[in-house]
Formats: structure tokens, sequence, C-alpha cells
């Protein structure tokens, strides 16, 4: 799988997912997060980078959770 705009990524090394907005001409993408509560962009080298599956939406169900 490779790096796309708006893929889910995460460095190689371990860190929170991010998407890729943007590609610089030096084998870089700029990338977004949130960090508490604020949107940061950082440019990464793209060798660093590994996309990761988009994280699921979490459905709300009429359903009561039963606790005993």
């Amino acid at each position: 799988m490779q790096v796309m705009l708006g893929s889910v990524v995460s460095l190689k090394s371990g860190d929170q997912l991010m998407t890729a907005e943007n590609f610089g001409e030096h084998a870089d993408a700029r990338c977004s997060q949130f960090v508490d509560m604020a949107i940061q962009h950082e440019w990464l080298a793209l060798i660093a980078l590994q996309p990761q599956d988009p994280p699921k939406a979490i459905v709300a169900s009429g359903a009561k959770k039963v606790v005993k």
C-alpha cells in the first residue's frame, strides 16, 4: 500500500494517526493531526511513513447495554 492524498498514515517508529494532505518536492508529505484539540501540520519524509487502515466510525445504536 502506498501513501496517497487523504491517506491515514503513521510514522514507522509509531505515533498517532495522521492524514497526508499534500506532497512536497523532496519526497515528503505534509501531514496533519489533532494535538490537544488543535490541528498540527508537519512535513515528514515519505520513507518514514506507513499507511494505516482508517479508524472505524463508531455508530451509536438505540440499544442499551445492561450491566448486572
